[in-house]
């Protein structure tokens, strides 16, 4: 393998491809990613056997081939070469990779192709065409909800939801639930799949990277145990999460016997001041609703605060209290000036809503105060 390449998109497609994958693993190969030159182009891999990143680059190929090097020294060793300088890369018999920049010259052991995990197509049958502006709100917007736990396996991921009547996409970590609607993604098949978090939002990220403009669309490919999404010269690929997810739907309230409107802002710079004095055990931000007034207010041992914000309520006065992160983490993720609370009660769960916006909702359970 022969190649030419600039500094700036060599160092870009590095940045993309190593990020996300897990650098935890017990198989060496794994520390590497693929290099392969190819009629012009240059393709990256990077696997952690449960998701793979490929991204093409422009480059003069003057000799087609391919090598595995460890990511973490061959990028530290691009990011220090010259950057007004171009950068020539070869192989040699014994699988030395050679990289030279001007006067600067290094060579690094690399790893046959042979030996580098083989990245399975995902078969594109079953495929939908997103915005991925879209797709990153969708997303960025419920992602929080999921799960982290390990041990809550079906939670680490996102529900995707296609019917005829519309498509979903469902986080829950137990406590808290998030719900984003559009409109049924035309010319699919009906799908209920759990996509892992850390995929998502490795795509989010990546939308972010390229700025996509208003025309531009992500593929996404849904198989039987894998999904893809391929925008521009990416593709992200994954396994799916096994199992059944959560009934969302019995979750989120119907009746409203409560409820109140208030400014997002004012409520999330108070909720916030609410956290300050909160120890890490037991926290809890309470919310008093009486006359047209909501009073917040959290205490520990050593402070104590209070805050009140003006509302339009006049039922009977209601306590109820709440983990403040899970409030924050709502509030932070709404656009709208306003955003509407639903109760039934202070002990069963609370809807919460953007006012004006109906492709969001979000579900919160109180705690005992």
């Amino acid at each position: 393998m022969k190649i030419n390449i600039t500094k700036s998109t060599f160092l870009e497609g590095i940045q993309i491809v190593s990020s996300g994958v897990s650098s935890r693993t017990t198989l060496p190969i794994l520390h590497n990613f693929l290099i392969e030159a190819q009629a012009g182009k240059l393709k990256l891999v990077r696997t952690d056997m449960e998701m793979a990143t490929i991204h093409y680059l422009n480059a003069e190929v003057e000799e087609e081939g391919s090598i595995t090097v460890p990511i973490k020294e061959f990028s530290e060793i691009i990011k220090n070469l010259p950057d007004d300088k171009e950068i020539n890369l070869y192989t040699d018999e014994n699988n030395k990779f050679h990289i030279k920049s001007g006067k600067s010259k290094f060579w690094v052991i690399g790893t046959p192709k042979s030996e580098y995990p083989a990245i399975p197509e995902v078969e594109r049958t079953n495929s939908v065409s997103l915005s991925p502006l879209e797709l990153q709100d969708m997303v960025v917007k419920t992602a929080f909800s999921a799960s982290t736990q390990e041990t809550r396996y079906i939670l680490n991921g996102l529900l995707w939801n296609n019917t005829p009547e519309k498509f979903e996409v469902v986080a829950t970590d137990g406590g808290r639930l998030a719900v984003a609607s559009h409109a049924a993604l035309p010319g699919s098949n009906e799908f209920k799949i759990i996509i892992p978090t850390k995929i998502l939002n490795e795509v989010c990220r990546y939308i972010a990277i390229a700025k996509p403009g208003k025309d531009d669309m992500i593929e996404v490919n849904v198989a039987s145990n894998q999904v893809s999404f391929m925008m521009k010269e990416t593709t992200f690929i994954s396994r799916l999460i096994e199992g059944n997810f959560p009934n969302y739907n019995q979750v989120i309230p119907t009746k409203k016997n409560l409820g109140f409107e208030v400014f997002t802002k004012d409520l999330l710079a108070s909720t916030r001041r609410a956290k300050l004095c909160i120890g890490e055990f037991g926290a809890l931000v309470k919310f008093k609703l009486e006359n047209n007034n909501l009073t917040i207010s959290a205490n520990s041992q050593k402070m104590d605060f209070t805050d009140e914000l003006p509302v339009e309520y006049t039922q009977e006065a209601f306590d109820v209290a709440f983990n403040p992160d899970y409030i924050i983490d709502v509030l932070k993720n709404i656009a709208t000036e306003k955003v509407s609370f639903s109760f039934v009660n202070a002990s069963q769960p609370v809807l919460v809503e953007p006012v004006g916006d109906t492709m969001f909702k979000y579900v919160i359970m109180p705690v005992r105060a």
